[in-house]
């Protein structure tokens, strides 16, 4: 199966030399029958992943997946929905901050941020960004290509360093921020200037969203945790230990933040649960 882009290799004939986004991009799956796609049913299409980038298959894998899943896309409009709630009931003013992180990494704290943004991109009047904290820009490049980003419109600064916002034009109220310059996550979020970069977050988006690096393997997320309005750790249901879980929430609390919530990934419900315990696993 392949891309509706005609280059087979996303990063060719690109001026930048991170090989990412640049405006005027191609747009894939703009329209299907004459209907405007959303970005989940982007992320639904079958895209290939060159060989170069095998070690993201898993993760376009998954995003495809729980593009289709009734079960996850309940589960992610939960999550949606208790977020938007909380902003209604505060009425603030300005926007959310949230951030997404997991106790030690791989648990599925980044679909989880992707699929929130996305979900909260429903809501066409609310400006809705999301950042990659671990600046993966690999995936990036991927995520652009399969969600057929090209404009870049919006540019905040941290200090001299330019992070840049990038969206498709069919769904121009969800940006995709990525960091222009040279700093890695502990650079990027241990700097004085962050809670002032923050600010600027909650005056340009009213929801953003910050995948964090894993808080038991990188201390970046500290720095974070006490700044963010929300913040949630993503747990895999056979896989993270209590114990993990236990100190990554004892960290957070340590370094003055809060956490607002655990969310359980791949809880499998065993077979007898669909006629007992019904509404314990569902």
């Amino acid at each position: 199966m392949s891309s509706t882009n005609p280059d087979p290799d996303p990063i060719a004939d690109n001026d930048d030399p991170l090989g990412l986004p640049q405006p005027g991009a191609q747009q894939p799956f703009s329209e299907w029958g004459g209907e405007t796609l959303s970005l989940l049913d982007y992320a639904s299409n079958a895209v290939s992943v060159p060989k170069e980038y095998r070690g993201q298959k898993s993760f376009f894998r998954f995003l495809r997946k729980a593009s289709v899943d009734p079960a996850i896309l309940a589960e992610v409009q939960r999550l949606r929905d208790s977020v938007i709630l909380s902003t209604v009931r505060e009425k603030s003013s300005s926007g959310l901050t949230i951030g997404v992180t997991s106790p030690e990494g791989s648990e599925g704290a980044s679909i989880s941020a992707l699929l929130l943004s996305l979900s909260l991109g429903d809501c066409v009047y609310r400006r809705v960004a999301v950042m990659d904290g671990k600046f993966n820009v690999q995936r990036f490049q991927l995520l652009s290509d399969i969600l057929g980003l090209s404009r870049n419109s919006v540019s905040l600064y941290k200090g001299s360093n330019e992070v840049v916002g990038y969206y498709n034009e069919a769904h121009p109220n969800v940006y995709f921020l990525r960091n222009a310059g040279a700093e890695r996550s502990m650079q990027f979020f241990s700097d004085k200037r962050l809670p002032l970069f923050l600010g600027d977050l909650r005056q340009h988006f009213d929801f953003t969203i910050i995948d964090l690096p894993p808080l038991l393997k990188e201390t970046a997320s500290l720095f974070v945790a006490p700044h963010v309005d929300r913040l949630y750790i993503v747990a895999e249901s056979g896989k993270t230990r209590l114990s993990q879980l236990g100190r990554a929430v004892q960290s957070v609390r340590q370094a003055g933040g809060q956490v607002s919530g655990i969310i359980l990934n791949k809880q499998r419900a065993p077979l007898w649960s669909r006629f007992m315990w019904r509404d314990f696993f569902f």
